[in-house]
């Protein structure tokens, strides 16, 4: 038995045809198919296989709009493929609420959007699942360690991603951060850091555009009296607290005949931090407590390459650690209590306050802060400048957390086509009557007597469209045809008029089709208000 409205189907072919493929044979295996010409969604798609019209959600398409892929592979003798220009108005949008998730460790790297993500204490951006159509917090739940994380832990949208991701990292920690971005030459630059320090180029110190490791330049020194100064702050004081220092570093090309400091720190010639690179091509960090000095060296650098050089203290385990090409390459365990108080000691980037160890080459991406940023074996690559993170009191994810985020209620919205009179309600609105069905007799002596002929009422509805296409009033004309009017019965869908449940109806007289519009010859530019009614049936 048919059912109104549902096989009340609109003639897809009325749409005019943009480009027509056809395929002879296609066998059992191949299910995917190009098409002439770009569509944008899969309803623009006619697929017919050996003159049978398929079915939009037995095929999909691929995100190029060039090719469509069958679930099945459609065995065709002839397969033919139309791509229609169908306008918005016949497009009906179908909204679908998804939940999606991605999980980051350790262990494994994760990729995401083609980005790499692993959790080592020094990534603080992390992207949402693939797919994910967020707009605010309120749709995301993160997990750390499988501990909820309230929304003020994490900072929504991200700065790296925008709405694809959240930033976890503590904005309070970084003591400093100098991306040197500016115009070639130039002897200014600027902390981004919450401190927001004052900083000074001293002798030939400038930017330059030539080297950089990211943005528009880096730090040049000639290794000749130049430095950048910054004033004393007891931000750059790690006496009590994890701590990472970490920058890019590009030696000039040629020998290295003495050590050169990359940055430093010195209360006095006994109580002091700096890194180097030394004679022997390594990398050395320094800190110096009361004449006894505490040391980690490696690496082994050439000219005109840049490095990425991390120093990384972990208050837990008494540990530090230097990196160079985020390979963590010498530790040394001592104790917080050795880490000198340098009060009222600048810090100097370039040279070392009581030394003559001029640096010469590039220097980009200095960090300092005051957390545990790097505690594995080996780093994940920094791909971007490295950035401040605002707000999250989350704070990094050390190597030993587990990150899951989770992403609900995303609005995923999929365009389709008008396939039958489902998609168009009557807009006009409807009429029903309900009656019970009775004999009335009538006595010798003028009573009236009645019989109830049937303890089930019958519905009559009347519905109304108006102003739809010759689209949606040929459906309706082909379904009252196909019932030869009135004399067939049919299913009709309640949830049609906004109710519940089916009944057997016929048609209830005539189809009543009136024009109201006509701009052009085709179905889709001529409209109509159409009416008919439906008597509930008992067969």
């Amino acid at each position: 038995m048919a059912t109104y409205p549902d096989d009340a189907s609109i003639v897809i072919e009325s749409f005019s045809v943009v480009s027509e493929a056809t395929f002879t044979n296609t066998g059992a295996s191949t299910t995917t198919f190009a098409l002439d010409s770009p569509a944008t969604f899969t309803g623009e798609v006619i697929a017919i296989v050996d003159g049978v019209t398929q079915a939009t959600d037995s095929y999909t398409l691929n995100a190029a709009g060039d090719e469509i892929n069958f679930l099945v592979a459609p065995n065709a003798s002839n397969l033919t493929l139309k791509v229609v220009s169908i306008p918005s108005r016949f497009k009906v949008n179908r909204t679908i609420d998804q939940a999606r998730g991605v999980s980051y460790s350790n262990s494994s790297v994760t990729v995401v959007n083609s980005n790499t993500f692993l959790i080592n204490g020094n990534t603080e951006s992390f992207a949402l699942p693939e797919g994910s159509n967020t707009t605010t917090k309120a749709e995301l739940f993160v997990y750390v360690s499988g501990v909820y994380q309230i929304p003020t832990a994490f900072t929504y949208p991200s700065v790296v991603y925008g709405n694809d991701g959240i930033d976890i990292g503590d904005n309070t920690a970084t003591k400093l951060l100098l991306n040197f971005d500016g115009t070639d030459g130039a002897t200014t630059t600027t902390d981004a850091s919450p401190s927001a320090h004052t900083v000074s180029f001293e002798g030939n110190a400038q930017l330059d555009t030539a080297a950089k490791q990211f943005g528009t330049s880096s730090l040049l020194l000639d290794g000749t009296n130049d430095a950048v100064n910054i004033a004393a702050d007891n931000g750059f004081d790690f006496s009590d607290d994890n701590y990472t220092l970490e920058c890019f570093v590009r030696p000039a090309t040629g020998a290295f005949s003495s050590n050169s400091t990359i940055l430093s720190r010195s209360k006095d010639a006994s109580n002091f931090y700096r890194l180097d690179l030394l004679p022997n091509a390594n990398f050395s960090f320094s800190y110096m407590n009361a004449g006894t000095n505490h040391i980690v060296t490696g690496g082994n650098a050439n000219g005109g390459i840049f490095y990425h050089v991390a120093v990384s203290y972990n208050h837990a385990d008494n540990n530090l650690a230097l990196y160079v090409n985020n390979v963590r390459v010498s530790t040394n365990a001592f104790a917080v209590s050795n880490h000198a108080v340098m009060v009222d000691a600048p810090l100097q980037i370039g040279n070392a306050n009581v030394l003559a160890q001029d640096f010469s080459g590039h220097i980009d991406a200095l960090r300092m802060a005051k957390s545990l940023k790097y505690k594995t074996a080996q780093l994940q690559p920094a791909n971007t400048a490295p950035t401040v993170i605002g707000g999250g009191a989350l704070g990094s994810l050390q190597a030993t957390d587990k990150l899951t985020i989770r992403s609900f209620g995303m609005s995923v919205t999929s365009l389709d086509r008008f396939n039958s009179m489902v998609d168009k309600k009557p807009d006009k609105g409807f009429s029903s009557e309900e009656a019970f069905q009775s004999a009335i007799f009538l006595s010798q002596a003028g009573y009236e007597k009645r019989r109830l002929q049937s303890r089930r009422s019958k519905r009559n509805y009347t519905l109304q469209y108006s102003n739809i296409s010759g689209i949606e009033k040929t459906a309706i004309e082909e379904f009252y045809r196909a019932r030869s009017g009135d004399f067939e019965s049919f299913t009709f869908d309640l949830s049609h008029i906004n109710d519940s449940g089916t009944i057997n109806a016929r048609f209830d007289g005539t189809l009543n089709v009136t024009q109201v519009l006509s701009t052009g010859t085709t179905l889709t530019d001529n409209f109509y208000t159409v009416s008919f009614s439906l008597q509930e049936v008992f067969d």
